[in-house]
C-alpha cells in the first residue's frame, strides 16, 4: 500500500499548490495614474519675493499664484511575490503659475507671469499586504529618483529710456517691453506613499495612493518646495 498512498499524496499535493498560487502569480505590470498635485510653499514664497520688491522709489504689487492641479504618471514595475515589488515611473506634476506687476523710474510698467513645470523619474521598493483571497492589498513603498524643474518667465510692459540729444537736453522715451525668458534646474530627491490596490482576473488592477517627495527644487531656481501628490490609476499585468 506503499506506494498507491504516495501516488495519491503527489496529486493532492499538487492540487494544494495550485490553489496558492490562484490568488497571485508573479507578474510584470505597466500603467497610468491621474493626479492630483500640490506644490508646498511657492506660492507663498512667490509673494513674499514680490512683497521684498518694494523699495523707495519701486512698487510691486502680487496678482495671484496657483500651485496646485492636476497631473499624470507612467509606472511600470514587477511583482515577484504578494509581499514584495519593485517599481519606476515617469510623471510630471502639477505647472504652477504667478503674476505680478513692477513700477519704478527705469520701469513704468512691467507685468511678469511665470510658469514652473516639475518633471520627476522614480524608483521603489514596494511592500504589500494582501487582504486573505479577495485581491485587495494594502502597500507602502519607499525610493527616490531625480527632478527637473524649469521656470519660464514672461515680461510685458513699458521701460523708460532716458538721452542726451546734442543740444546737452535730455529726452525721456518710452518704448515698450515684449520677451520670454527661461531656466531649468535639477536634481536628486527621496520619496514615500501608500495606497491600496485591486487585483482582478490576474490580468489588471486598479490603485489608489499618497505620495510625498519632501525636497525638490533648489534656491537657484524659486527655491525648495514639496510635492504631495493622490492619484487613481489603472495597469495590466503581462
Amino acid at each position: 500500500m506503499i506506494r498507491p498512498l504516495l501516488l495519491l499524496v503527489v496529486p493532492l499535493s499538487l492540487l494544494g499548490s495550485s490553489f496558492a498560487c490562484a490568488d497571485f502569480y508573479s507578474h510584470r505590470y505597466g500603467g497610468l495614474s491621474f493626479q492630483g498635485t500640490a506644490l508646498d510653499p511657492l506660492c507663498n514664497s512667490s509673494r513674499e519675493f514680490v512683497e521684498s520688491l518694494n523699495r523707495e522709489q519701486q512698487s510691486s504689487q502680487f496678482e495671484g499664484c496657483t500651485d496646485s492641479g492636476s497631473g499624470a504618471k507612467l509606472y511600470a514595475g514587477w511583482r515577484w511575490s504578494p509581499n514584495f515589488a519593485v517599481e519606476a515611473d515617469f510623471r510630471q506634476a502639477a505647472t504652477t503659475t504667478s503674476q505680478f506687476t513692477v513700477s519704478n523710474p527705469q520701469l513704468p510698467y512691467l507685468h511678469i507671469k511665470e510658469k514652473l513645470t516639475t518633471r520627476m523619474g522614480n524608483a521603489f521598493v514596494v511592500g504589500h499586504l494582501p487582504v486573505g483571497r479577495s485581491g485587495v492589498s494594502v502597500f507602502g513603498k519607499v525610493g527616490g529618483g531625480f527632478w527637473l524643474s524649469q521656470l519660464r518667465s514672461r515680461q510685458r510692459g513699458d521701460a523708460l529710456a532716458i538721452f542726451q540729444l546734442e543740444d546737452g537736453s535730455l529726452q525721456p522715451v518710452v518704448f515698450p517691453v515684449d520677451g520670454t525668458f527661461s531656466d531649468s534646474t535639477s536634481g536628486f530627491h527621496w520619496g514615500y506613499g501608500a495606497g491600496v490596490s485591486y487585483s482582478f482576473r490576474n490580468r489588471w488592477t486598479l490603485r489608489a495612493e499618497w505620495e510625498f517627495f519632501p525636497e525638490i527644487g533648489s534656491d537657484e531656481l524659486l527655491g525648495e518646495y514639496e510635492v504631495e501628490s493622490a492619484s487613481l490609476g489603472w495597469s495590466v499585468h503581462f
